[in-house]
């Protein structure tokens, strides 16, 4: 008796190879995100240290840790409370915003120039190429990066440096967006320690005003990215 013939092997659609690609992505995240759960008492012995050894440590780790994985959000909830009472609020946002800038350098580095290519070769395999060019959408894709929930913001730095965005858009949005958490977290951390409500409520209003205008500005900008993309897949 003869055996029927097998069914050819199925060949991977681009629609499969991106679902692969979305569930290597999605597996790494949650990976990441329970890494990171795992070590939140980490976390805060690390601050607890850098807070015993003075500003300048403080700032250096706060330029070159979240480089790391290290969640930038523990630095800015520490530096109002920590440093507020001996450098002032303007130093500490000041200083601050320095090191974010330099993260935010060393960062784009370490992405562009050592991680992409690795991701590169990666995606590859599926048939998937990164972007070359984003120099007429840099700032709305920044824009949609960094205010998208979710993901750290050492994780939007390096997928910013991945798809190498123009660097101007990529630190100009960036330090912006930081910008206000920072003001918002050191004028808040600055009146619980002070005791000094008038400052306590203007560090809400500010807080709560530049949410509001980053959610204005995330619809925005998904309404503008939606209407382009529309009329050239017609």
């Amino acid at each position: 008796m003869e055996s029927l013939p097998l069914p050819p092997p199925r060949r991977w659609t681009k629609k499969h190879r991106w679902l692969a690609a979305g569930l290597v992505v999605g597996l790494a995240a949650l990976v990441l995100l329970a890494v990171q759960l795992g070590a939140i008492g980490a976390i805060n012995s690390v601050v607890l240290s850098l807070r015993d050894a003075g500003p300048v440590a403080f700032f250096a780790a706060m330029a070159l840790l979240p480089a790391v994985g290290f969640p930038m959000m523990a630095f800015t909830l520490a530096a109002g409370p920590v440093f507020g009472p001996t450098l002032g609020a303007g130093w500490v946002i000041g200083w601050a915003l320095l090191a974010v800038l330099a993260n935010l350098l060393l960062s784009y580095w370490l992405a562009s120039r050592a991680l992409r290519p690795l991701v590169g070769r990666l995606l590859n395999r599926f048939e998937i190429r990164l972007p070359e060019n984003l120099a007429g959408s840099a700032w709305q894709v920044t824009l949609i990066t960094r205010l998208a929930p979710g993901p750290p913001y050492w994780v939007q730095s390096y997928l910013l440096g991945v798809i190498r965005v123009p660097l101007l858009p990529y630190l100009v949005v960036s330090l912006l967006v930081m910008g206000g958490y920072l003001v918002a977290l050191v004028l808040g951390g600055k009146a619980v320690t002070e005791g000094n409500g008038r400052l306590g409520f203007a560090a809400v209003a500010v807080l709560a005003v530049f949410i509001t205008v980053l959610q204005v500005l995330r619809k925005r900008t998904a309404r503008r990215t939606a209407a382009r993309l529309v009329p050239a897949a017609r």
